[in-house]
């Protein structure tokens, strides 16, 4: 994981209650209506929140590949035209007009762990 994708966390407000999740926990987020959706390793934490503000939040480690979903690209396992499936076996939705920019920014996350790994 990437030194400063380690110290980043998001806010989550449900109700009263605040919550700090670290980013490379979430594995992915899902919209559903007005919610996100937070899917980690163990749980699933739903909250009030923007796919779009999230989306701008958690670039570069983060690529939106549908309306519906923002997928942690360092749990990527395998893709292809139509779905991504990720480290938890869990796939997700691929639109045709971003798989394009979805392979670029695989490439690019793959290359900068790779240098790093050096």
């Amino acid at each position: 994981m990437d030194e400063k994708q380690d110290r980043m966390r998001i806010t989550v407000k449900q109700g009263s209650k605040v919550r700090l999740v670290n980013i490379q926990d979430i594995i992915y987020i899902e919209s559903l209506g007005r919610k996100a959706v937070l899917h980690l390793p163990d749980e699933t934490i739903e909250y009030y929140a923007k796919i779009s503000q999230l989306e701008e939040e958690l670039s570069p480690y983060f690529f939106r590949t549908h309306r519906a979903y923002l997928v942690n690209l360092l749990y990527v396992d395998s893709y292809s035209r139509r779905e991504v499936v990720l480290k938890n076996t869990d796939s997700v939705l691929v639109s045709k007009y971003r798989f394009g920019d979805f392979q670029r920014a695989m490439l690019q996350i793959t290359a900068n762990n790779q240098i790093k790994k050096l």
